[in-house]
């Protein structure tokens, strides 16, 4: 193979490799408000069915919370109503 055709197939790889990133959604910390209804991610609303964690029963309406986003995107999980301190309830 010549010099250009090696250069045109290294670009391809890397194009095939950028697109895949930016698609596949790797796990990230956000920050949200709850409307209610969802949490909205700026201007993306997230659905409660794909939120999880032990902090979901406690949300009010305008609360900003912290959130893990799994990798791939489809789940959720409150790390921290921010303002709130968390509480544990002790077990007798």
């Amino acid at each position: 193979m010549d010099k250009i055709v090696m250069t045109q197939f290294f670009e391809l790889i890397k194009t095939v490799v950028d697109n895949y990133m930016k698609n596949r959604k790797p796990s990230a910390v956000l920050i949200g408000t709850y409307t209610g209804t969802a949490v909205m991610v700026g201007q993306l609303p997230v659905p409660m069915s794909m939120i999880s964690g032990n902090m979901v029963k406690n949300l009010a309406p305008g609360d900003k919370v912290r959130l893990l986003r799994n990798d791939g995107g489809q789940e959720y999980y409150i790390l921290e109503i921010v303002g709130k301190p968390y509480q544990i309830k002790e077990v007798p």
